[in-house]
């Protein structure tokens, strides 16, 4: 009877170890990887020298700024990355508060275009998107036109 009850234990015992103790892993079918999270809590910095080759540019183009309004304008955009590294950089304040002072920084630059430009530009410079990933999505297209007329 002991036999019988310690070869039905090692039965199912063998059958647990058998069992994948974490569930499905690496490999298998069923496998979701875990979500990435940032590393970093804090907003990262900018370089702020490409940032201005992002903008400056394109600003100058749309607003046609004359080549004091370019350096005045130069100087606010640098200033105004400088100023948004040194919030980000700081450690010592909560991620709320350097967003809100981020916040504020964007507030006093847009205060500071009036210097330069009119209301009317100043709102279209905030509207203005610098990535420029509709660039290359023109440029796709046009490929694709020209492809399919061909």
């Amino acid at each position: 009877m002991k036999k019988v009850i310690l070869f039905i234990l090692l039965l199912y015992s063998s059958n647990i170890f058998a069992q994948q103790v974490y569930g499905v892993q690496r490999g298998q079918r069923g496998y979701i990887p875990p979500p990435k999270y940032e590393a970093s809590v804090y907003i990262t910095t900018l370089n702020a020298y490409e940032e201005l080759e992002k903008v400056l540019p394109k600003s100058i183009e749309v607003f046609s700024l004359d080549d004091f309004e370019k350096e005045i304008f130069k100087g606010l955009l640098l200033e105004k990355f400088e100023n948004y590294n040194k919030i980000v950089e700081n450690t010592d304040s909560s991620k709320q508060a350097r967003q809100e002072a981020l916040k504020q920084l964007e507030i006093d630059f847009v205060k500071s275009l009036a210097v330069i430009l009119t209301p009317d530009e100043i709102t279209t410079f905030v509207d203005m998107d610098f990535s420029g990933k509709e660039e290359k999505k023109k440029r796709r297209k046009e490929k694709r036109k020209k492809n399919n007329d061909e």
